[in-house]
């Protein structure tokens, strides 16, 4: 009886075959790469669009968008950030009624409890980009160890002109908050919200609490003012970027905007609109920043 031999691969064309194979992955990886990092700037885009939606359902509401007032006690508008001054109107009515009573009993909102919101993540806050905040993170400073939830954007609150003496407003900031009739410059002209993602040591980015201490070397978490300088005495760091890419591992780089995105970053605009600007637009953003600085340029 004879055996009849069976076609089979020589260990020639199986090499052959993992070659190509690899080859093909090593084609197709980035192209999906790409794709997964064109999907997670859209959706961070929409983030921006979401939050929009929020601050001007609040100015309609209140006649303003949020503001800074030095006010103690009870009240959450000194204690509590713009993102979570916008909650009920961004469908997150629940957890703002819990911090308004978190505040009743406890105006200081690194206190936890009552303000469980401090560690509490929303997706709508998180660049889908950067998925360690996708968790709350540990602040890893003595003065304040607590574990906190953090967020991939900042408001806009001015520009310091080179050669000026004084800063030039923005949207936050301010003890009485911006009105829509305020910006002078024109809504689509005028920066909201942009991308920060918060820097690996977690000194910046935390969304809930809403103030800073002004002696300490973290921050800003709220808002941002473009071309300030060195902003504490104690802080190494000189601000001289105020758009442009950026490292997690760089402490600094929280001093300026920029994103985990290829190339630029996604800005909210005052008028609800939000867009991608690249890098090469850095010179712009000072300008933007200014809601009444009289700038005239065209975007990208």
């Amino acid at each position: 009886m004879r055996c009849q031999s069976r076609p089979a691969f020589s260990l020639i064309e199986l090499t052959v075959v993992i070659g190509l194979v690899g080859v093909l992955v090593g084609l197709l990886l980035p192209a999906v790469q790409e794709v997964r990092g064109a999907a997670a700037r859209l959706s961070c885009l929409n983030n921006l669009k979401q939050i929009g939606v929020g601050l001007h359902h609040f100015h309609d509401a209140n006649g303003h968008f949020p503001g800074w007032p030095m006010v103690n006690g009870a009240d959450p508008n000194p204690n509590l950030g713009w993102m979570a001054l916008i909650l009920p109107y961004v469908e997150q009515d629940d957890l703002y009624r819990v911090s308004v009573q978190a505040c009743q009993r406890d105006p200081n909102p690194l206190h936890n409890p009552p303000h469980v919101g401090l560690a509490t993540v929303l997706r709508l806050y998180v660049c889908p980009a950067d998925s360690r905040l996708l968790t709350p993170l540990d602040d890893k400073s003595d003065r304040h160890p607590v574990n906190a939830a953090f967020t991939s954007y900042i408001g806009n609150g001015g520009a310091v002109r080179l050669g000026a003496n004084r800063s030039l407003p923005g949207i936050f900031g301010e003890i009485r908050g911006c009105r829509l009739s305020q910006i002078t410059d024109g809504t689509g002209q005028t920066i909201m919200v942009g991308e920060r993602p918060p820097p690996d040591s977690h000194q910046a980015g935390w969304w809930y609490p809403g103030w800073w201490e002004l002696q300490d070397v973290r921050g800003p978490n709220n808002f941002i003012v473009f071309g300030a300088g060195r902003f504490f005495l104690k802080d190494p760091c000189n601000v001289g970027v105020a758009f442009g890419p950026g490292r997690t591992d760089n402490p600094c780089d929280r001093y300026h905007v920029w994103s985990l995105h290829q190339g630029g970053a996604n800005f909210l605009f005052a008028d609800g609109s939000a867009r991608f600007l690249p890098y090469s637009a850095a010179s712009l953003i000072i300008p933007l920043a200014t809601r009444s600085g009289g700038e005239t340029f065209e975007l990208p």
